[in-house]
């Protein structure tokens, strides 16, 4: 039983001075940056292959996306708005700082009075048909641009948006000629630092520092039920060393008869 209680007291003891607050943090941490758009034709990706089927729209040139991590050699992953995927390195300008207006906003009507549909690609394609768009409704999420298939002699130009429709986001493609934009982007003149090699990975810091009176409290909190401990196991060893005076046992003596000389006359 002591064994098995101071045992508990060592363990204790270990666990208060060997814990995180008070060693270096090796857990993994990340750094992420932004990283503006400068070049034309600067795709968001929904895979980080660098292929037509992945390119998802081409992002507004002078607004940002935002660098979560690497994609192998060629890709980083990125976030656009709500929307999560990858860009090209070569692509972007990474910064180090952080833009009041990263992503271009724009909304666009639609135009044709008998309503246009919404595609899964930029494609005038039945089996890719999403949802039913009608005349005169405003589109408030615009993402980008993608070339795509067109009307003869007219532009081949589809934005990539998203709607909503029975309380279910739906994004997809609409032919930009059905569609009036309302405005036009404007110029981001936001910029920043280059980071030329962007790490997202950080070393292991110290752990934050505790305080001389938080660590004061920690070390009085765990010593108090510990010498508690060791006081009820020590007290049966000093009652029984505590000097008692013994009583001594009534001596016993058995019946007798005083004898008297002068019964002998």
């Amino acid at each position: 039983m002591k064994k098995s209680i101071i045992l508990s007291i060592f363990i204790l003891f270990q666990f208060v001075f060997s814990s995180p607050l008070l060693k270096i943090s090796n857990a993994a941490q990340k750094q992420t940056f932004y990283a503006k758009v400068e070049k034309e034709e600067t795709y968001f990706y929904s895979d980080p292959v660098d292929q037509d089927s992945s390119k998802m729209f081409v992002l507004p040139k002078s607004y940002f996306v935002y660098l979560t991590d690497q994609a192998g050699d060629d890709f980083f992953v990125a976030q656009y708005k709500d929307l999560y995927g990858y860009v090209k390195k070569q692509d972007v300008t990474v910064m180090s700082g952080t833009p009041n207006t990263p992503f271009a906003s724009a909304n666009f009507t639609i135009s044709n009075p008998e309503g246009v549909s919404l595609y899964a690609s930029p494609s005038f394609s039945n089996s890719s048909k999403l949802a039913r768009i009608e005349y005169l409704t405003i589109i408030s999420t615009y993402y980008g641009s993608l070339p795509g298939e067109n009307v003869p002699e007219l532009e081949n130009e589809w934005y990539y948006c998203k709607i909503n429709q029975d309380e279910n986001d739906i994004f997809g493609y609409v032919y930009s000629y059905f569609c009036y934009k309302e405005s036009t982007i404007p110029t981001n003149t936001e910029t920043f630092d280059v980071v030329e090699n962007p790490a997202f990975e950080i070393s292991p810091t110290l752990s934050q520092p505790l305080s001389e009176v938080a660590m004061a409290f920690i070390v009085i909190g765990v010593s108090l039920p510990c010498l508690l401990i060791i006081y009820l196991l020590i007290k049966p060893s000093l009652q029984k060393g505590k000097f008692t005076e013994k009583r001594k046992p009534k001596k016993r003596h058995g019946d007798y008869f005083e004898f008297d000389e002068n019964d002998l006359n």
